[in-house]
């Protein structure tokens, strides 16, 4: 029996394989999809992925909106935080873009909480916000050294500065004024006043901010010495000037001491006279002043 002609050897191997190929058209339906698969992934690896690099570089402020602030808020909360941060550099498609969107907006001396961070369509970012609420001012007085009477300081209900950048003096009688001489605050806007006096009567004006008017709070001041005082023993002075003995800060009453709750209710309905101690219950001898 005659043999087969064998194929001359070929040095070249892949030609080989190509030529088998040809001779096997079944073949085609599988190198075809193959080519095709190579082919976008190049196309992807070069265009598309310089697109997406383009278009997802960082997170545009245009399209980032936040918790409609209260009025004493006048400043850009976005683009301040984006000027503060490096939020800039965020691209959407960080895997904790949001965490990252919360620890930014957390850090603005304005912000109190921040609730949600949320991706939405378009590249747009929806931000929840639980802004801090001025409740009181704090003017620096001293007997040592001269001081500017324009100074102030402007404090939410747990004695944090906020921002005074944006307001003038004519804000100041919408707050509750606090007064303790030498006393300068320690820490910047965002931070604690630095004082526990000072963040005591803070905490005081919070309660007191939304009767303020009913009962005319014009002024916390703190009394006794602070080096035998563990905890600030306050007093109140309304409009009038009428002096009151508040006593300790609210949560915060010493064995004996009368809640918060029922000293209010005493200056809602006027029980209260001249240097009254609200402390402890007392019957007044005359009207309220």
């Amino acid at each position: 029996m005659a043999k087969r002609n064998e194929e001359p050897d070929d040095p070249r191997p892949i030609r080989r394989l190509l030529r088998r190929l040809v001779k096997a058209p079944a073949a085609w339906s599988l190198i075809w999809p193959l080519l095709l698969i190579v082919a976008s992934y190049f196309a992807m690896t070069r265009w598309y992925a310089e697109y997406l690099a383009d278009q997802y570089r960082s997170i545009d402020p245009q399209l980032v909106s936040v918790s409609q602030p209260h009025r004493y808020v006048r400043s850009d909360i976005v683009d301040e935080v984006y000027r503060a941060t490096d939020l800039a550099k965020l691209s959407p498609l960080d895997r904790q873009a949001t965490a990252k969107l919360a620890s930014a907006f957390a850090s603005h001396p304005w912000v109190r909480h921040v609730q949600s961070v949320r991706k939405l369509p378009g590249g747009k970012v929806d931000v929840q916000l639980e802004y801090r609420v001025p409740v009181a001012v704090f003017h620096v007085t001293s007997d040592k050294h001269p001081v500017d009477s324009n100074l102030y300081f402007v404090l939410d209900g747990e004695g944090v500065l906020l921002p005074t950048e944006k307001m003038t003096l004519d804000d100041t009688p919408d707050f509750i004024h606090i007064e303790v001489r030498e006393a300068y605050p320690s820490g910047e806007e965002g931070t604690p006043f630095g004082d526990r006096r000072v963040e005591s009567a803070a905490l005081l004006a919070k309660l007191l901010m939304a009767v303020r008017e009913q009962i005319r709070i014009a002024k916390i001041t703190v009394s006794g010495d602070p080096r035998m005082n563990l905890v600030p023993q306050l007093e109140l002075i309304t409009g009038n000037n009428t002096r009151l003995f508040w006593g300790s800060p609210p949560g915060m009453e010493q064995p004996g001491e009368r809640q918060a709750r029922s000293k209010l209710v005493d200056l809602l309905q006027g029980n209260f006279v001249q240097g009254s101690d609200l402390r402890i219950a007392e019957t007044p001898q005359s009207g309220r002043k």
